[in-house]
């Protein structure tokens, strides 16, 4: 923690109202198996996932409107970011995003499904001839934006839409995103926290349940030495979901001059 005079600085008091104020009460809320519209706790970017998913703090590039907002601020021109992933029985996950420079700050803009592939439909008795097929999905549109509001200190905040569509029976909700990064006088060090997901409970056939929050809290120290030949990044989170306990994520991700990237990551509190 930063002393200036006596006095922390006043990047240090802004972080911990936002943490103490906008935070805490909701690192409790929720039960298990309370969470809906799961699929938003799908990751985002192979940077990211190399590192464990330790990436509040790291959070940087166009994949900062998922994991921390605030992270886009350090944008400084056009970003895309494509995903593609193919999984057993037909199972795809697509992602879009691009940020970009705009209203004094960064925009982003963001593209999430997940298709479930082609089911058979049953009727109300036991058959064995289906009646059809359908084909289940999620989807979320996220719109983000981020700047600097002090020096050293970046403020984001994103709103999505979310859908979720089964058979003949459809949701429909949506959920805020807030983020904060502080660039730690401490050469290197950088903290920084988000909350994913906040939002109302939404209703599908007779269930209700709430968007999957999270609250991320992480720090990253980046080392840049000349005998390294390149920078070294290591990187811790601790992630409170609303449905169940605390998770923690460590990363490390060592640059050889900007041509080679090696990347580790573990992760803590999972079953599997």
């Amino acid at each position: 923690m930063a002393l200036n005079g006596g006095k922390m600085s006043r990047n240090t008091v802004v972080l911990a109202a936002f943490l103490l104020i906008f935070m805490t009460p909701h690192a409790s809320a929720g039960e298990p198996g309370s969470s809906g519209f799961t699929f938003l706790r799908l990751g985002s970017g192979a940077r990211a996932g190399g590192m464990g998913e330790a990436f509040t703090a790291v959070a940087d590039d166009a994949t900062s409107i998922y994991w921390n907002p605030a992270g886009m601020a350090a944008v400084d021109q056009v970003e895309f970011n494509l995903t593609h992933n193919e999984w057993l029985m037909d199972i795809r996950f697509e992602q879009a995003t691009v940020v970009n420079e705009m209203w004094g700050g960064v925009a982003g803009l963001s593209f999430t499904g997940l298709y479930y592939g082609s089911m058979d439909r049953y009727g109300e008795y036991p058959s064995l001839t289906p009646d059809g097929t359908f084909s289940p999905y999620d989807m979320a549109l996220s719109l983000g934006y981020a700047r600097d509001i002090i020096p050293n200190l970046a403020f984001g905040a994103a709103f999505k839409v979310i859908y979720s569509k089964i058979d003949f029976e459809s949701a429909t909700g949506y959920a805020f995103d807030l983020g904060v990064t502080h660039r730690s006088k401490i050469e290197g060090l950088t903290l920084a926290a988000s909350m994913l997901n906040l939002g109302p409970q939404t209703s599908f056939v007779e269930e209700k349940f709430y968007p999957p929050f999270q609250l991320r809290v992480g720090g990253a120290y980046e080392i840049t030495r000349e005998e390294l030949r390149g920078g070294l990044i290591l990187a811790a989170d601790v992630v409170f979901p609303n449905d169940n306990d605390a998770k923690a994520h460590f990363g490390l991700e060592y640059s050889y001059q900007k041509l080679l990237m090696l990347r580790f990551g573990y992760k803590s509190g999972y079953d599997i």
